[in-house]
């Protein structure tokens, strides 16, 4: 017994400091899905192994004339043994965690300690297994935000580099060329055409970046190992990825014809309606399919209808840059009327709208009755004309 229940706590230590370890993976996922090393591993297989263990441990003891319950949880002297390890340090050889340990609870705190584990493996097979739209494109954005922080540049660069050897005359020639063997490469990427439908919208000519983020988390092995924990490490597969819609991206602005320079007033009123159009365009994931196609030019409509209201920020707001609680209500007022995706909540918009849930929340859940009255009409009189005027063609 002194022998079995030497081994046993040795097995408990492991077992609990890898339980905690894999609790604290399972949070950071929970914020943004993996794409590495966490979908080469089958959880629930280590689970139903660490199930095993703990029937062989059983019979050991049982062998020793000490029967113990297969399914005991949480006991006493297994808090008290897993508190005392939190004192010593990953490289510490201190054997202050067993000094209170008395040999008859050995076998349950071995019990406890491969429970837990099992525990959370299957936990995080479940999490996996099954993620949800909101986190999807939760994480897709995250994604992005690290690729744009760690590899854009070097992609611009690379992109400036091959355009500075065409003048204003073929530029435009190239460029359509140089799409068309983009998306031919984009394209390989999937084994057939089904597949490359889920991300392509051959009707429209466009990416579907929502199709791409459900896709990149459905198909996690094929876009081998890449981190963005503390130093952001992208794989060529997923590197091929993101490079590929950055490189769009620039040809698509490229190939836009010029604007001529216009007074400061006039820039001024553009670069507010590109920041109201961004700022929009974080919530693309979420419209409604009918609308997908429709919505950016009722925002338009809507910008150059009541720009006085929503350019100027009203005297209580903090940001001063244009009216966020004007747009915010529309946004509000254009999901109830189920343009943008109902089952998603107002909270979830915000956080993506605001980067954190806060009180602008109440713009979302109110709508245009948080407006001055004769305002909220208006543009909800406007808007119901745009979905007359859709529901005809």
């Amino acid at each position: 017994m002194l022998s079995l229940n030497a081994i046993g706590l040795s097995l408990a230590v492991d077992a609990c400091r890898l339980a905690k370890c894999f609790e604290m993976m399972l949070e950071q996922w929970q914020q943004c899905l993996p794409l590495g090393d966490a979908n080469d591993v089958n959880f629930a297989s280590w689970g139903n192994k660490i199930w095993e263990m703990m029937q062989e441990v059983r019979t050991v003891y049982s062998l020793n004339k000490l029967n113990i319950n297969l399914y005991e949880y949480e006991t006493e002297s297994y808090l008290n043994f897993k508190s005392d390890q939190e004192l010593v340090g990953a490289i510490d050889d201190s054997l202050q965690p067993f000094a209170s340990v008395s040999g008859r609870d050995v076998a349950d705190i071995v019990m406890c300690a491969l429970r837990e584990l099992n525990e959370v493996l299957m936990e995080i097979s479940e999490f996996l297994n099954s993620p949800t739209e909101e986190l999807i494109v939760a994480s897709f954005e995250k994604w992005s935000e690290n690729y744009r922080k760690c590899y854009h540049q070097a992609c611009k660069k690379r992109y400036e580099k091959w355009k500075i050897q065409y003048t204003a005359r073929t530029l435009k020639k190239n460029l359509q060329e140089r799409m068309d063997g983009e998306l031919a490469d984009f394209r390989a990427m999937f084994v057939n055409d089904d597949e490359f439908e889920l991300v392509y919208d051959s009707n429209q000519n466009s990416i579907d970046l929502e199709g791409i983020s459900r896709f990149l988390f459905s198909h996690a092995d094929r876009f081998g190992v890449s981190h963005i924990d503390d130093r952001p490490m992208f794989s060529k597969e997923l590197l091929r990825l993101f490079n590929f819609l950055d490189i769009r991206q620039m040809i698509q602005t490229d190939l836009q014809p010029k604007k001529r320079p216009s007074e400061k007033s006039t820039v001024a009123e553009d670069d507010c309606e590109q920041q109201i159009q961004i700022v929009v365009g974080k919530l693309q994931h979420f419209v409604a399919d009918s609308w997908r196609s429709h919505l950016p030019k009722l925002w338009q409509r809507l910008y150059r209808n009541f720009r006085s209201d929503i350019v100027n920020a009203g005297p209580h707001e903090k940001f001063r840059g244009f009216s966020k609680k004007t747009v915010y209500c529309i946004i509000g007022h254009l999901k109830s009327k189920g343009i943008y995706q109902q089952k998603v909540s107002n909270a979830h918009f915000t956080r993506l709208l605001e980067g954190t849930n806060n009180g602008m929340r109440k713009y979302l859940n109110n709508g245009l009755i948080e407006l001055e009255q004769s305002l909220g009409r208006r543009i909800e009189a406007f808007i119901d004309k745009e979905i007359l005027a859709l529901a005809a063609v």
